[in-house]
């Protein structure tokens, strides 16, 4: 008896399950946008950028933000670029916005998507008409409602439903969406909080990182008053990992050395992302005078903070998030497209998967015992063109992902695969 009982409950519980995919999941994408033209008017978004970092600046205030048509475009347009299988589009009117985005299933089912539609109107508060999933419809309310109770709930926290009573008014115009929102103040304090709960108790790498960070800090080469080379950086701080590894994870030790230098000469903002803490408190530290990569800061920040995206995150979101820059860089008044820049991107992601990979990581440590040059790291950048004004580009290249767009880019990664280092 009770075993048939037990058949009958997995019979309905697949049943219920081949039902929901049927309802859920389609045979192809709803959405399908060209990244490429998405991201055209991605100098847009450095408005959108500037009202973000007020609005953080100004936490206890009442907050308004406006996003654009242009502006939504183009961040559907990077998150394709980064997030593969990912296509999105959002459609504002003076009446509603449309939210639409398509994911393809990983294999085998990459012959299926998952369509999800969702229609907000203008008004107090956050208005969902409905939200589609495939052929489900699920009312605004319930979706949100719902949403909000698991986030809450996985993270034992209220930031979820603090984000959802964060928007007071929604405007709309043709082609512009107006959030009012109370201060942020609250919101803040709950992502902390949610963060903390989420974590797995101790986070080695993070205190590897910090540990690293304070070596390059305390050492004579953070301290020196003159620019010094990224690759002296690499030296000390890959042989410092060669003499930790003997007891520990050589990996691990990479990855620490290469996030304590992205924090040290790139942005001080990584350590939050790499659970490292600052060793002198709340001050960052930073090294003394501006490292630099063929005589330039600009592309040793572009190498150490492109190498830490490649730890933390997968090669399409680094590489997106170096071209999506450039992009921005091509306003009036930016510093413009430049392939130098990438070059120094697709640079260090390329050291990164070098210094992680487990037949290359100890190889790596010898070499900067033995001292790496700037010409291992970094190819030949003579040549390439920089500085291309939004026009000037679009004379020369169409649009990323142009065949002129890509040739320029496979030759930037040929001479980087020319490289020895890159040949591991």
């Amino acid at each position: 008896m009770f075993g048939r009982l037990l058949f009958i409950i997995v019979l309905l519980f697949v049943a219920a399950l081949t039902l929901l995919a049927v309802l859920v999941v389609d045979g192809s994408p709803k959405v399908s946008r060209v990244s490429a033209q998405q991201v055209d008017n991605a100098e847009t978004v450095h408005a959108l950028l500037r009202q973000l970092k007020n609005s953080l600046e100004e936490r206890h205030s009442q907050q308004r933000v406006e996003v654009s048509q242009a502006q939504f475009e183009s961040l559907m347009g990077f998150a394709q670029r980064a997030l593969p299988g990912f296509n999105g589009a959002v459609e504002v009117e003076a009446q509603q916005t449309q939210i639409a985005a398509s994911i393809a299933l990983p294999a085998p089912a990459d012959d299926f998507y998952i369509n999800l539609s969702a229609q907000v109107f203008p008004g107090e508060g956050v208005n969902i008409d409905h939200v589609r999933i495939g052929n489900l419809v699920v009312p605004g309310d319930t979706a949100l409602s719902s949403a909000v109770w698991l986030v809450d709930r996985f993270t034992s926290s209220d930031v979820a439903s603090t984000a959802a009573n964060q928007i007071t008014q929604i405007t709309m115009s043709d082609e512009r969406l107006v959030l009012d929102m109370r201060p942020l103040d609250e919101l803040l304090q709950q992502i902390d909080v949610a963060r903390e709960n989420i974590s797995t108790g101790v986070d080695e790498l993070g205190e590897l990182t910090t540990d690293y960070l304070a070596y390059v800090n305390d050492s004579p080469l953070g301290r020196s008053p003159s620019p010094q080379s990224v690759a002296n950086y690499l030296n000390l701080m890959f042989s410092r990992a060669a003499s930790l590894s003997k007891d520990g994870d050589p990996v691990m030790h990479n990855q620490a050395a290469l996030l304590a230098l992205a924090i040290f000469l790139g942005d001080h903002r990584i350590s939050g992302l790499a659970g490292a803490s600052q060793p002198q408190g709340d001050s960052p530290v930073e090294s003394k005078a501006p490292a630099v990569l063929a005589q330039r800061n600009d592309l040793a920040r572009h190498f150490t903070i492109s190498a830490a995206l490649q730890i933390l995150s997968q090669q399409n979101m680094t590489l997106a998030i170096g071209e999506f820059k450039e992009l921005m860089d091509r306003a009036m008044g930016g510093s413009g497209y430049s392939f130098v820049d990438l070059a120094a991107d697709m640079s260090g992601m390329a050291f990164a998967r070098i210094a992680t990979q487990p037949d290359s990581a100890l190889r790596l440590q010898e070499l900067a015992q033995q001292g790496l040059r700037e010409r291992d790291i970094l190819p030949y950048i003579g040549g390439l063109p920089e500085g291309l004004s939004k026009q000037e580009f679009r004379h020369r290249y169409s649009e990323v992902d142009s065949p002129a767009y890509r040739k320029q880019v496979a030759e930037i990664q040929q001479r980087i695969d020319n490289l020895p280092l890159y040949q591991q």
